[in-house]
C-alpha cells in the first residue's frame, strides 16, 4: 500500500508541472496572435511620413504618388503600399510598381518613433534610366548595405527617349545566398 501512494505521488507532481504549462503556453499564443493582429486596424496614412524619410535614408527611394498602404502579419509581417510612383537615385519619376513590401524589424511594428526596416521587395516594377546614369545606379545598388529585392522588374535603358536595351522579368537581390542574382527572360535591342 505504500508503495502504490509514493508513485502515484511522484506522478502527480508532473502532472501538476504539465497542466501548469499548459496554461502559461495558451497565454503566450494568445498575446502573440494579438501582437501581430491589432496592427491591422492602426492608420498608417498618418505614419506615411516616417516611413518616407527611413526610405529615403536607407534605399534612396523617394516616394511621390501612392494610393493605399495596408499591414498583413503573415507569412512575415509587413507593409504593402500599392500602386506608387517613385524617385529611385534620380530626380525623375524613374520607377513604377504596383507594390512595395517593407519588413520592418518586429519591434518597430509599434515604435514608429525609432522604425527600421528590415529589408524591402519590390515587385511588378518598371525602371527607366537614362544610359548616362546607369554607372551611378549601379554603384548604389550595389554599395547598398540593407536589403533591397526586385521581383519581376523591367528595365529600360534609354538615350533620348529612344530605348537603347529592354530587359524584362529581372528578379534580382542583393542579399542571401544568391546575392546580386540578376535572371532575366528577355532581352531586346532597340
Amino acid at each position: 500500500n505504500k508503495i502504490y501512494k509514493s508513485i502515484h505521488n511522484k506522478y502527480l507532481n508532473f502532472f501538476k508541472l504539465f497542466f501548469f504549462l499548459r496554461y502559461i503556453f495558451v497565454i503566450f499564443l494568445i498575446s502573440t496572435i494579438l501582437f501581430l493582429l491589432i496592427p491591422q486596424f492602426f492608420d498608417y496614412k498618418k505614419k506615411i511620413d516616417i516611413i518616407k524619410v527611413n526610405l529615403l535614408q536607407n534605399y534612396g527611394i523617394e516616394l511621390k504618388k501612392l494610393e493605399n498602404i495596408s499591414f498583413n502579419p503573415l507569412p512575415s509581417p509587413h507593409l504593402e503600399i500599392n500602386d506608387l510612383t517613385i524617385h529611385f537615385h534620380s530626380e525623375d519619376e524613374n520607377l513604377k510598381t504596383s507594390k512595395l513590401i517593407i519588413y520592418p524589424k518586429l519591434l518597430s511594428i509599434y515604435n514608429y518613433n525609432n522604425f527600421q526596416i528590415k529589408k524591402i521587395k519590390i515587385e511588378n516594377s518598371e525602371l527607366k534610366i537614362n544610359y548616362k546614369d546607369i554607372k551611378y545606379l549601379s554603384k548604389k545598388i550595389l554599395n547598398l548595405k540593407k536589403k533591397l529585392y526586385f521581383k519581376d522588374l523591367n528595365f529600360n535603358i534609354e538615350d533620348n527617349g529612344l530605348n537603347i536595351i529592354e530587359l524584362k522579368k529581372i528578379n534580382f537581390l542583393n542579399y542571401g545566398y544568391k546575392k546580386i542574382w540578376l535572371i532575366s527572360s528577355i532581352l531586346e535591342w532597340g
